[in-house]
């Protein structure tokens, strides 16, 4: 009874426990609930204000646009008022003009193709007083002729212009003048100068060097290469002696002309290494022709004072085969003699044409040389055809300046060669022929005193 009491009671313990833990667990969970539900109020309640505050930004947003949309709407049509009003008064300006121009036309009559021709022929003018030199003594006149360039009637003030313009030109282009100018210098530098302009055509400073005209900068300026004949002064024209002056009817293109073409340097440069190499042996080729030509004037010079003299001297060709002939140890040997004397005149002989054959063969080399600069210029040409067409002659230029160059270097350098070989030779050729005649009729003497004696 007691153990089912206890029993009992403990049952009812641990119900009791078990009620108060799920008790307590269900207040904390109330208590949790509670809160995330006043969050959410706040979190909804911020949300609110941040969409009425949306809400209010974008009626404002609103209103402005409509505003600006009224006052663009506006604007549009005040232009296109404006643009009523100016088309109207385009139209009404358009007709007047028309009226206006029937009326003038009706005025001038004939007088409207005067005005044509008139303007037409002070476009004409225009650029020829442009390119004349006499434009830098009188430089304002062109701007006279400017009412061609308008659509206005020229006036009677424009017209008495271009008639005083043509005969100002046709006058000046006879007159031979010294006038004050101011001239451009090579370097850029404008200073006034004494001029004398022939005509339309030349002139030339205070020094005496020709002047070009420059077209673009309307002034007076300095040929860089004068031609050849020139003056160390201005020519006096006004005296009876008569004077030679060169003239350019060109107007300077005939002057300036002088600066392309190329300096001597420039030319040979054209030939390239080939060309170099030509000159060189050509160079070679005068200084052996010059030693060797040195060498037979003495040798001839020594030939002829000892036909002079009785004695036998070392120093000239003629007086070693001479003394070769007499010191000869050969006792009644003709034949050894004989050898003897042709030893001594081919020892003379080899020092007397010592160099020919290298200058006869420069001769020949030269041209040889030329004709493969030639054909090392028509291929670089070929090469620039294939590689940019025939579009540009300029890239073809180099080619065909070498291919022409070096042919001409290989002509200049063996024709004077070939020349100093003929004078060598024929010189030689005299000085063995004495040689020769002399030591023959030294031997002959030898044998008459020989058959005397025998």
């Amino acid at each position: 009874m007691k153990q089912f009491t206890l029993g009992k009671v403990l049952g009812l313990l641990l119900i009791v426990n078990a009620g108060l833990f799920f008790a307590q667990k269900s207040l904390a969970e109330d208590s949790q609930n509670v809160d995330f539900i006043a969050l959410a109020k706040s979190i909804v309640k911020n949300d609110a204000k941040e969409n009425a505050e949306r809400e209010r930004v974008s009626k404002l947003a609103l209103a402005e646009q409509k505003r600006l949309l009224r006052q663009t709407n506006q604007e549009i049509a005040e232009e296109e008022k404006e643009k009523q009003r100016l088309k109207a008064l385009f139209d009404k300006n358009e007709d007047d003009i028309a009226t206006l121009q029937e009326k003038l036309d009706l005025a001038s009559g004939t007088l409207g193709e005067v005005f044509g021709v008139a303007k037409e022929s002070a476009l004409d003018l225009i650029p020829s007083l442009e390119d004349s030199m006499t434009s830098a003594q009188f430089p304002d006149r062109i701007t006279a002729l400017r009412f061609a360039e308008t659509s206005k009637v020229p006036t009677l003030l424009e017209l008495q212009a271009l008639f005083s313009s043509f005969e100002s030109e046709i006058v000046e282009s006879g007159k031979i003048e010294l006038l004050d100018l101011p001239v451009v210098a090579l370097d850029g530098k404008t200073s006034p100068k004494q001029v004398l302009r022939i005509g339309t055509f030349s002139a030339m400073d205070e020094r005496g060097n020709y002047l070009a005209w420059d077209l673009s900068k309307q002034q007076l300026s300095e040929l860089p290469t004068q031609p050849s004949e020139t003056f160390s002064q201005i020519p006096q024209l006004d005296t009876a002696i008569p004077t030679t002056l060169l003239i350019d009817p060109t107007r300077g293109e005939l002057f300036a002309l002088l600066d392309r073409e190329p300096t001597l340097q420039e030319r040979i440069a054209q030939g390239g290494n080939i060309g170099y190499i030509i000159i060189a042996l050509g160079l070679i080729g005068l200084l052996i022709g010059l030693y060797q030509l040195l060498k037979l004037l003495k040798a001839e010079l020594g030939v002829r004072k000892q036909l002079q003299s009785q004695d036998l001297r070392q120093d000239n060709p003629l007086g070693r085969v001479l003394h070769a002939v007499k010191s000869a140890d050969v006792e009644n040997d003709n034949d050894a003699l004989e050898l003897k004397v042709d030893e001594a005149v081919m020892a003379e002989l080899a020092n007397l044409e010592q160099g020919q054959s290298f200058l006869k063969l420069l001769a020949a080399v030269a041209p040889l040389l030329g004709l493969l600069g030639t054909v090392v210029g028509m291929i670089a040409t070929f090469q620039s055809i294939s590689v940019f067409g025939t579009s540009d002659p300029k890239l073809m230029a180099s080619g065909i300046s070498q291919a022409l160059m070096t042919t001409v270097l290989g002509l200049v350098v063996a024709v004077p060669i070939l020349f100093a070989h003929s004078v060598l030779t024929s010189r030689s050729r005299r000085i063995i022929q004495i040689l020769q005649q002399k030591s023959f009729g030294a031997l002959g003497s030898l044998n008459q005193i020989d058959s005397k004696a025998a």
